[in-house]
């Protein structure tokens, strides 16, 4: 039965379909050609039993011989691996199991046994299995159940009585490819009565049977009849066992002589049976060695004869020396047997002398096979079938040693199995390994001729054969048929031998069957032409308008227009989904007309999926138009197809606008101005004043109370940013309201002026003005000298006594000369002042960056004259308060905007955190240190997520793709951005930078009056993306702020004319209403899932891909994959969000991608599963006992779909168990995430889609319990990842996109090559940056990783020689030696800046600093001319930029070691690029040309791999000479300071000299700075604070210029 290959989709055919709808409906016995699908019919039924019974039954699967048992067996695993499945035949030594226990045992947690016959009938007669154990028994090649067969003999002895006592019996299905049965046996009504089943074939698809089976055409082929004498013949050999055999003598048989040394009844009865029969062991065993050494005789010659008898003799003495090969015989039988064979005249004539003496027969074969052409040889396979195991052995051996069939045919032989040991003869030459191998190399094509008996007849999958031929013509008509049916191909031949005067052979009733057959289906075929006229006119007045629009839909054209809606309506289309209508017609009743039914895809809802003929038709074709007439009308009445009759895959929803695109910038209001607002109050004195005290956290700042027109509901938190070193934790309490009398609010308006005028002069009014809009409140207490003559300004010669406690609280010092540069008091020394710059910048919101000079702000102490000092009386406190105003007050002025948004657009979303919303309505473009985006991203989740439940609520019988447009209808940016609009979110979004010290948007102090008097504009452009990532930012602050529940109100809040279904509306709908019959099979998914269902229909769907055969009840997993991919995200994003580590949206982004991308979810279904106890008996000293084992269930093994995604799955498991591994290590070595090892194992997505799939199952059935589905994933393991890539620092970006910023502006190109020559696809790719080519992959299986290698393998190239500003993205460059653990960057090709060496590409780091007086040429010439070298251990690259990288220098190049063969000229000098080492050299020349000289100490430090310094290392002798040049020449390397790449030459240089000469202490210090070192500039440092630190090093004087605000210092 095994002919899976007639359909190589595994999709059920018509045919297919109409034989599994019989076997549902009741016992039956399937009658179709070999080559049919029979097995597929098989594979359905015993899905569709085993989930609909109890998990406690058995499907027992029936084949008649060990071989068929074994491929069945394989069969049922690959097509249904969740079930556990059990081999039971004699092989298995089921004979030795006699307790109970033992069978209770091993089929415990079983469901499908296969086995042979034999085994069944004995466990049943003994009592082991009860009938009604089994739920369906199959009957492979079910023709055997006749007569005394084992077959017969269960359904007789066991089935029959348990159905007529009203048991229990199992349901049964017969399959056969012999339709006709011997009349004399009962004929085909007997086969039925035994099996209780009906015989069925193909009637309704009879048509389309045929199209897929070839029958070959029958030619008889005769040879001439024998001329060879009777045997023995003339061989001496044949003739002496022929008389062996015949004159046996008894009286030496050792069997005889035992019972004649007892002289009792049973011994002498014994006796006198053995000499009336004349039949003993011994002599059995000769008899049969001369009976089939006859048949050989009279089949292939007497030299194949005489060959057979001489192997058996010689296979049985080396057997019997040394064990006993015959298990029915004694050892002195063995031994009496030996002595006769000794007597045989064993001939040693070669083998290759049978091929001259062959029958005729076997020369009519070799003639017939030397026949055929190499192409039809090359596109096929032949069988030959014999009927007697010696002539397949003798045959086949013969045709191994034809010198003319050798170079066409590769030979096999195949006799079967057998089942006991003890069946051994010595006639016997098969070898069962062999053969079994035989069929291996058969089934693969390395073999392409098999000779078999026949059990290669049944069963036994042979594919792709082209020639069967009957060396012995078949017995039955049973055989005719079976043996026909192994030629399935196309233009197959088939050939029956026979002698010329053999009247035996008749093949005319067979062929006569053949044209029945024939007439049958021509019959048919013009009936179905007849009826298809009648119908013609009826089927054109049925037609289906749509008034509003005038389309329609006829019957003619409904098939297509159902074809093409299936096609667009599943995003799951591929080659193993079968997107067609199901069609089934069958006639009425009375036989006279057709009734058709239409089955849509499993993607689509059950209540949508099917449709019948409205009328009866006289043609089939017109029946199943009618079904599809109705299906389309179907599918428009419930909102499937819009009025022009056309699936909804562009405009699921029609509303006016809606799918007019959102211009890029919209005009929207401008931001609104809270202070604005509050000046208007006050001027219209109908504010309340409100107070709050500002303390300052970290510093000598003290508390200041204020005074504001406004209420701050909330505490606000924020740093101040004094320098690279001080900051303030500033706190602004929440306000009360206080009162003001007009007294007390102008003294406050005063003192606020006095304290501003102290820092913000220059940018007050010149005219006073004091309607301040925030007040200090003045501190009377504040102790502060009076000026003798009144000013606000004390003199510092008045100064020069006080003493130091009243100093501190002194106010800014102004200095003669240097109007608007306050200064800040430091001491008094003598008559001198010594003070620090006061800032005059006005924003301190963000950190200052940390200079590469040991200068920090506003600390660098100056000294004045007291007469050229004057000190303000105003307390420096109040000046820092003054200070700090601006970057308090826009603070203020963001909460203030948060909170009237809160308090308005947002009132019934109520959320409590201000800073959230704050957060929410800042853009990117702000400038502040925390914008929208991660919010946003947050907020896209959720959205997300919402969207998705209630359009899958909502649209309970849309398909997936329905439901993806939807949902992107929703959440795409037009859509929430007319939201925004419509409430009129836009005046509350921040996205200009607060730059209080531009020209633009100076900050001056707020008064009342200037507020009023400014004109603002109304309106500012603004891009819709910024309005639609604002509301998606709400979205996450309300989720933040109050769970899913406030998130949920915010959608609804900005997207009010959607229908928003609530909680348990939602789940209402989502619920199933029935469950399955029976779910105990669901128990061990459940167990890994890790979540016990209410709900078992859902996890049924959860595990149903759209390819299952035959699926036409429930759905496939494509809804439940939809609405688990948004609970995926709203799992994994929150976690990200609110982990301590505060991720940017793009770390974020890429952890988010690395976790739930569909290479990872498809990784951890593939590795994560739990253990199924399974039992097996084995032998023990005491006789038999149980053995625990277990075997791994994983998800994909419970995955219900075709054959042919099975085998993809397959595929995939093999990538798994080569590249799983390594993608575990790399994940648990937290260095980088394994992208491309990924790519490479690149799992099937239906192996990620079916985690999302359960995930969506288990959300629907916990009715949204999130930490339900987290359990699900802490099994896979992705919560484990999560979290350890949220403690460590892998990179998680994709390698293209890191490319993309390591690259910068440089526009990145891959240039794909591939090509597949007698093997797997393999592609490669090479980077270009600019014009440059990068890097190279190795050989790779798909463009994807190739792309993904490539990339990576330029990263690191990008990331050793990138400027630290490139690494923003890349969360720092991870050190080279990682790269070394990485294969993928063995074959790099390191093209730029002259390094052409790939071998050890990962071993070379460019030189941080590139530029150099070489040209190209130069470079060129020299890097061919410097070949990589090793010295102790480290492989160098001899170029003047790149070296090798040991474990101390891996991100710094090494020192340029020195060539002993090569020098370079340029510009006619040589250069210091090569010198010679020898000993009694000169000294090196000295170059003329400073910067050419300079440029060969650019490589830094020498190799740090010693502990000396290089000069006491013998292995550089070369160095003396050099650093005595250098010692004689130091002068020479002085810089120029107006060149900046000779000033950094010259510190580099003066560091290599200082290591040459064998300073102390030089490697010491340049070791422990090195990791200090990660761009040229901070290189540079580096080099200038090593040349400090050695005494007699000089460095040249450097200025230190400082800006006019008394920022950081920069090297000039």
């Amino acid at each position: 039965m095994a002919d899976r290959e007639a359909s190589p989709d595994d999709r059920l055919r018509g045919y297919q379909r109409e034989m599994l709808d019989a076997s549902l409906r009741g016992n039956t016995i399937v009658v179709m050609p070999t080559g049919s699908g029979k097995t597929l019919i098989a594979v359905a039924r015993i899905r569709a039993e085993l989930e609909r019974s109890d998990s406690k039954k058995l499907v027992w699967f029936i084949a008649n011989s060990v071989d068929l048992c074994r491929q069945q067996l394989d069969v049922l695993r690959q097509n249904l691996p969740a079930y556990a499945t059990l081999s039971l035949t004699g092989q298995d030594g089921v004979d030795n199991w006699s307790q109970q226990h033992l069978w209770d045992a091993v089929l415990a947690n079983i469901r499908i046994v296969v086995g042979t016959p034999a085994v069944l009938k004995d466990a049943l007669g003994h009592g082991f299995l009860r009938m009604s154990r089994i739920a369906l028994l199959v009957f492979d090649e079910a023709h055997h159940c006749i007569k005394n067969h084992p077959m017969n003999a269960i359904m007789k002895n066991g089935y029959h009585p348990a159905k007529s006592r009203g048991e229990s019996v199992p349901a049964v299905l017969g399959l056969t490819a012999s339709p006709m049965i011997n009349p004399k046996e009962g004929g085909m009504k007997q086969l039925e009565e035994n099996l209780d089943a009906f015989v069925v074939t193909p009637k309704q698809s009879l048509d389309e049977l045929m199209r897929y089976v070839y029958p070959a055409h029958l030619e008889m082929l005769t040879y001439p009849a024998s001329t060879l004498d009777e045997y023995p013949g003339s061989r001496y050999l044949c003739q002496a066992l022929n008389w062996a055999a015949s004159n046996y003598n008894f009286a030496t048989d050792p069997y005889v002589l035992d019972l004649c040394k007892y002289d009792d009844d049973r011994s002498r009865r014994a006796l006198r049976k053995v000499l009336e029969a004349r039949k003993t062991r011994c002599s059995e065993q000769l008899r049969m060695l001369n009976r089939r050494a006859t048949t050989l005789y009279d089949q292939l010659g007497v030299g194949s004869a005489s060959h057979y008898v001489r192997k058996c003799v010689e296979r049985f003495k080396k057997g019997a020396v040394h064990d006993l090969i015959l298990p029915d015989t004694t050892m002195s039988e063995q031994q009496h047997l030996l002595h006769i064979l000794d007597t045989l005249p064993i001939s040693t004539e070669a083998s290759a002398s049978q091929v001259a003496t062959l029958s005729e027969k076997a020369e009519c074969l070799i003639a017939l096979l030397a026949s055929q052409t190499p192409d039809f040889i090359r596109k096929g396979k032949t069988v030959i079938f014999a009927k007697e195991r010696a002539t397949v052995g003798g045959l086949s051996h013969i045709l191994r040693l034809s010198r003319t069939l050798a170079p066409l045919y590769s030979v096999g032989s195949f006799v079967g199995t057998s089942t006991f040991d003890r069946r051994r003869t010595i006639a016997d030459l098969a070898d069962p390994r062999q053969q079994t191998q035989d069929l291996v190399d058969f089934r693969k094509g390395t073999k392409n001729l098999m000779v078999a008996t026949s059990v290669l007849e049944e069963g036994i999958d042979v594919r792709e054969c082209n020639l069967v031929i009957n060396f012995d013509a078949p017995d039955t008509l049973i055989g005719f048929v079976q043996r026909r049916g192994r030629a399935r191909m196309e233009q197959s031949k088939y050939y029956v031998l026979a002698a010329e005067d053999d009247t035996k052979i008749d093949p005319s009733k067979w062929q006569n069957q053949e044209d029945r057959m024939k007439q049958e289906y021509m019959d048919a075929l013009r009936q179905r032409v007849e009826a298809e006229s009648l119908d013609e006119e009826a089927v054109n007045t049925r037609v289906f308008r749509v008034a509003s629009t005038g389309a329609m839909v006829t019957f003619d054209d409904a098939k297509a227009h159902l074809n093409h809606f299936c096609s667009v309506s599943t995003l799951q289309a591929s080659n193993y989904v079968d997107t067609r209508p199901d069609y089934f017609a069958e006639k009425t009743a009375d036989g006279l007309k057709w009734a058709a039914k239409v089955t849509l895809p499993s993607f689509l809802h059950q209540d949508i999926r099917t449709a019948s003929s409205r009328e009866t038709w006289l043609s089939e074709a017109a029946a199943i138009k009618d079904a599809a007439f109705e299906a389309y009308v179907a599918l428009y009445k419930a909102g499937l197809l819009n009025d022009n009759l056309l699936a909804l895959v562009k405009e699921p929803v029609v509303e006016e606008g809606e799918h007019i695109d959102q211009p890029r910038l919209v005009q929207v209001a401008d931001r609104l101005d809270p202070w604005t607002v509050l000046a208007t109050k006050v001027a219209h004195g109908n504010s309340t004043w409100h107070s709050t005290v500002i303390t300052f956290a970290g510093g000598e700042v003290g508390p200041v109370e204020v005074v504001l027109p406004a209420q701050l509901l909330q505490p606000a938190h924020f740093e101040l940013y004094w320098n690279e070193q001080i900051s303030y934790s500033v706190t602004i309490a929440a306000t009360h309201p206080v009162t003001l009398h007009p007294a007390q609010l102008e003294l406050l308006r005063n003192n606020t002026d006095m304290v501003m005028r102290t820092v913000h002069e220059s940018r007050m009014p010149a005219e006073r003005s004091t309607d301040f809009m925030l007040l200090f409140v003045k501190d009377c207490d504040d102790p502060k000298p009076a000026a003798s003559n009144g000013s606000r300004f004390i003199p510092g010669t008045q100064l020069s006594d006080m003493d130091a406690s009243r100093s501190r609280d002194l106010g800014l010092v102004h200095v003669k000369g240097r109007p608007g540069l306050p200064y800040r008091l430091q001491r008094f020394d003598g008559e001198k002042m010594l003070v620090t710059r006061f800032p005059k910048r006005k924003s301190f919101l963000h950190p200052v960056q940390q200079q590469q000079t040991n200068n920090i702000a506003y600390m660098t102490e100056e000294a004045y004259l007291l007469n050229e000092c004057s000190v303000d009386l105003v307390p420096l406190r109040s000046c820092l308060h003054a200070t700090f105003l601006p970057s308090i007050m826009h603070q203020m002025e963001t909460r203030l905007l948060a909170q009237d948004l809160q308090a308005t657009l947002l009132k019934g979303v109520d959320i409590k955190n201000t800073s959230l919303v704050i957060e929410a309505i800042t853009a990117p473009s702000a400038g502040e240190l925390s914008d929208y985006n991660r919010l946003e991203y947050l907020g896209d989740s959720i959205l997300k997520y919402c969207a998705s439940l209630q359009v899958v609520a909502q649209h309970p019988t849309w398909p997936e793709r329905y439901l993806s447009l939807e949902k992107s209808r929703l959440v795409r940016n037009s859509t929430l951005c007319q939201g925004a609009l419509r409430l009129g979110l836009d005046k509350y979004i921040t996205t200009k930078p607060f730059a209080p010290d531009s020209n633009k948007s100076k900050w001056r102090p707020p008064y009342v009056s200037k507020l009023l008097a400014v004109e603002r504009t109304p309106t500012r452009q603004m891009s819709s993306k910024v309005l639609a990532d604002v509301v998606e930012a709400l979205i996450g602050a309300a989720y933040m702020d109050g769970g899913l529940a406030k998130a949920y109100h915010c959608i609804q809040v900005f997207l009010p004319d959607e229908t928003w279904y609530s909680a348990s509306q939602i789940y209402k709908h989502l619920t199933p209403d029935a469950s399955p019959a029976s779910v105990g099979s669901l128990h061990d998914l459940e167990r890994l899932v890790g979540h016990h269902f209410n709900n078992p229909t859902l996890l049924i769907e959860a595990i149903t891909h759209a390819s299952l055969p035959f699926q036409r009840t429930g759905m496939s997993y494509e809804r439940l994959e939809f609405l688990g991919d948004a609970v995926l995200d709203l799992i994994i994003v929150p976690k990200l969000h609110t982990h301590p580590r505060k991720l940017r949206h793009y770390a974020m982004h890429s952890m988010h991608e690395a976790l739930v991308n569909g290479l990872f979810l498809g990784y951890c279904s593939m590795r994560y599963s739990i253990p199924q106890q399974q039992n097996s008996i084995v032998k023990g000293g005491a006789g038999c006992a149980v053995q625990q084992e277990a075997r791994d269930l994983h998800l994909h093994d419970f995955i219900r779909a075709s054959g042919q995604l099975l085998d993809a799955k397959q595929a995939s498991l093999e990538a798994f168990e080569k590249y799983g591994e390594p993608v575990k290590d790399a994940l648990q070595a937290d260095y980088e995430y394994p992208w491309p090892d990924l790519l490479a194992m690149a799992p099937q997505k239906f192996l990620s889609d079916i985690v999302e799939s359960v995930l969506g199952a288990i959300h629907i059935d916990t009715r949204g319990d999130l930490a339900a589905c987290e359990v699900f994933l802490e099994n896979l393991g992705v919560m484990a990842h999560m979290r350890a890539l949220l403690a460590g620092d892998m990179e998680t970006m994709q390698p293209k996109e890191r490319l993309g910023v390591a690259a910068g502006n440089q526009t990145v190109r891959y240039v794909n090559t591939t090509e597949k020559v007698d093997g797997p696809l393999v592609a490669t790719c090479t980077v270009r940056v600019g014009d440059r080519e990068i890097a190279r992959s190795p050989a790779c299986g798909s463009k994807a990783e190739a792309e993904a290698r490539a990339a990576l393998d330029a990263v690191r190239i990008f990331q050793v020689g990138s400027p630290h500003r490139k690494r923003r993205k890349l969360n720092e460059p991870a050190p080279i030696a990682a790269a070394k653990r990485t294969d993928c960057f063995s074959s790099a090709s390191m093209v730029d800046h002259g390094i052409q060496e790939a071998g050890l590409a990962h071993e070379i780091t460019p030189l941080l600093h590139h530029q150099s007086n070489y040209s190209a040429e130069t470079v060129a010439t020299n890097v061919a001319a410097s070949k990589r070298r090793t010295h102790s251990g480290t492989a160098f690259m001899l170029d003047h930029g790149f070296a090798s990288a040991d474990p101390l220098s891996e991100t710094t190049p090494l020192l340029h070691q020195p060539s002993s063969t090569s020098r370079v000229s340029t510009a006619g000098s040589t250069t210091f690029l090569d010198r010679q080492s020898t000993s009694d050299s000169a000294d090196p020349p000295v170059p003329t040309d400073k910067p050419r000289c300079a440029s060969v100490l650019v490589p830094l430090l020498g190799s740090y791999q010693h502990e000396t310094p290089v000069v006491a290392d013998p292995n550089y002798p070369h160095l003396t000479g050099n650093a005595a040049w250098l010692q004689e020449h130091f002068d020479r390397l002085k810089w120029n300071p107006d060149e900046e790449e000779d000033r950094y030459r010259w510190t580099v240089g003066q560091v290599v000299a200082r290591v040459w000469m064998g300073i102390p202490d030089s490697y010491d210090v340049a070791r422990e700075r090195n990791d200090e070192c990660s761009s040229p500039e901070s290189l540079y440092d580096l080099d200038i604070s090593l040349v400090a630190e050695a005494d007699d090093i000089e460095i040249p004087d450097q200025e230190i210029e400082a800006d006019s605000e008394g920022g950081n210092g920069m090297l000039t």
